[in-house]
């Protein structure tokens, strides 16, 4: 009896199972949304409608309509046919440098088809030729449009003026890589020339009888070489010619004469070439052909080497404050400007300044106590003073005892080393170090047993001794070693660094697209314009999703905040 009762409920589990994969293997009907791109809408639809509250767009929007732009207006002329807003074409680049579009053509084209853009422009379709004019037109003027965001920023409680943060990038130019002029080369090249001239002009001093009606009354070969001209060539050929033939000397020696005195007419444009360079190097030493601002320079990966510029830029929380493009490789020659701008830009001083070792000079230390600005640069030996092998590898300033009443030291052999004189030193910016010479009696210490790691030197050891330097020096390492000191550098690669990381990797902006140097600094002003733009937005973004937080909701995916309600409260 229970054998059956087991076996018939088998059985109609089994019709169960079968009847549930009868169902599940049927075809299902298949319906599709309604499709159609003849659409037609009774009423027009707003294109407003297809902008969110949160996206960017309508920040930057709210931005420039806020902005006092009439010293843009200004460089109009008037008359003729109706001009673009300034205001849109401001933004539409600023939006478009958000959006990693670069270049005016593809500005032109995103106006047309891309819906912020055709909200931002009011459905308006400049070519890339009037984008492209408006750019130029900014020149300087792109700082005044920096500056107004900057100050946006600071009223927002974004900027709070207390820690800046300064390092520097190398950026390719717009150049080619094999195009690149040295001035080694061109000074090498030139002693050539001149002395292959200086040979063929004393061969057409011997060829030529009428010193008076071909050169003047200059002695060769020291006369003036650019008067050299076809003319001059001319008459000396001819001069070859007669004296071939009155056959005073042979058709083989007629025709080497005449080639020389066509090499030197081609010597003499080869050199004026050379001159034209040395004024484009104008003390750097390179300059490539199709960027004739940029200079080569080592990229970050220490291998390559390719026509740069040098940019540097001031960081607040994620904010750029100034920055600064240069054809100088020194990170630090630029410090100064770089903050002077920093100062301009928010309209204060701020509290402290942190750098890298590379920024940790006389001159930049002198700069911040004078702006009374929290000295937290690193100079150079900063890292190795605390390396113990750097330390014993040789005697140094540390190592030797300092008399301050008797103004001498004292080395460890007990030798002293005098007063010798005071020296002046100018720095390649103009800034002067004063110096201390010191030096010990002559002879005493060629029998030391320790001079092998005091001194080289033949007759006595010698120490100078930047007195200034070294009391900034010491105030910047009683800074970074202190607490607030340790918080700075741990911020420090996340404040500067990971905004030349967004830039390069993230918006794809590894070379400038323009030439020159007062192009390439519109063009990242531009783009820092829009990257402080960018980081308004992700702040307003986060205290919405805080003030959804604080209501008990927690759907991220659409925020219920808009740029609108959180700049109203902003006094724009």
């Amino acid at each position: 009896m229970l054998a059956k009762q087991v076996q018939n409920t088998l059985f109609f589990d089994k019709k169960i199972v079968l009847k549930a994969n009868k169902i599940l293997t049927k075809k299902r009907k298949v319906t599709f949304k309604a499709y159609s791109q003849d659409q037609q809408f009774l009423l027009p639809k707003n294109i407003d409608d297809f902008i969110s509250e949160g996206h960017i767009a309508r920040l930057v929007s709210i931005i420039i309509d806020k902005m006092n732009v009439q010293f843009i207006i200004e460089t109009y002329k008037g008359g003729g046919a109706s001009a673009y807003d300034p205001r849109m074409l401001l933004k539409s680049w600023i939006l478009g440098f958000i959006n990693r579009v670069y270049s005016c053509r593809l500005i032109a084209k995103n106006l047309r088809e891309n819906l912020a853009f055709i909200w931002i422009s009011g459905n308006q379709t400049p070519d890339f030729h009037t984008l492209n004019n408006f750019r130029l037109k900014l020149k300087d003027d792109i700082k005044k449009v920096f500056k107004q965001i900057i100050l946006y920023g600071i009223e927002a409680g974004m900027i709070k003026r207390e820690d800046v943060f300064v390092d520097h990038t190398k950026t390719e130019a717009n150049a080619n890589k094999h195009k690149v002029v040295w001035k080694k080369q061109v000074e090498r090249q030139s002693v050539k020339i001149d002395a292959e001239l200086d040979e063929l002009f004393r061969f057409i001093d011997e060829i030529n009888e009428d010193e008076e009606k071909t050169f003047g009354n200059k002695d060769l070969p020291e006369q003036e070489r650019s008067g050299f001209n076809d003319e001059k060539v001319q008459e000396v050929i001819e001069k070859i010619n007669r004296n071939v033939k009155e056959e005073k000397f042979s058709k083989e020696d007629g025709k080497e004469q005449r080639s020389k005195v066509r090499r030197t007419k081609e010597l003499l444009e080869r050199k004026r070439n050379y001159e034209l360079k040395k004024q484009v190097l104008n003390g750097r030493n390179s300059f490539s052909k199709t960027d004739p601002d940029a200079v080569a320079m080592m990229m970050k990966d220490k291998l390559t080497i390719r026509p740069a510029y040098n940019e540097g830029i001031a960081v607040e929380n994620g904010f750029v404050l100034n920055y600064v493009v240069d054809d100088n490789c020194g990170d630090s020659v630029s410090f100064i400007p770089l903050m002077e701008g920093v100062i301009e830009n928010i309209e204060g001083i701020p509290e402290n300044a942190n750098s890298d070792g590379a920024y940790g000079s006389e001159e930049n230390h002198s700069f911040l106590e004078e702006k009374k600005i929290g000295n937290f640069l690193k100079f150079n030996s900063y890292h190795k003073e605390k390396s113990k092998v750097w330390r014993e590898k040789k005697f140094r300033l540390d190592d030797f005892s300092y008399n301050e009443e008797k103004n001498e030291f004292v080395c460890k052999n007990g030798e002293v080393l005098s007063f010798l004189e005071e020296k002046e030193h100018v720095t390649k910016t103009g800034f002067k170090q004063t110096i201390s010479v010191y030096k010990a009696s002559d002879g005493v210490c060629t029998s030391c047993p320790l001079r092998q790691k005091c001194t080289t030197a033949l007759s006595a050891r010698a120490l100078q001794v930047n007195w200034n330097a070294e009391r900034l020096k010491r105030q910047a390492r009683e800074n970074l070693n202190s607490g607030k000191g340790k918080e700075l550098r741990k911020r420090r690669g996340n404040e500067v660094e990971s905004v030349f990381g967004d830039q390069k990797l993230n918006k794809l902006k590894r070379r400038y697209h323009l030439r020159g140097l007062l192009k390439v600094k519109l063009e990242a002003g531009l783009y820092y314009a829009a990257h402080n733009v960018r980081r308004m937005h992700k702040i307003s973004q986060l205290e919405g999703k805080r003030e959804e937080l604080s209501r008990g909701r927690t759907g991220f995916d659409s925020v219920g905040i808009s740029v609108n309600a959180i700049y109203a409260r902003l006094a724009f």
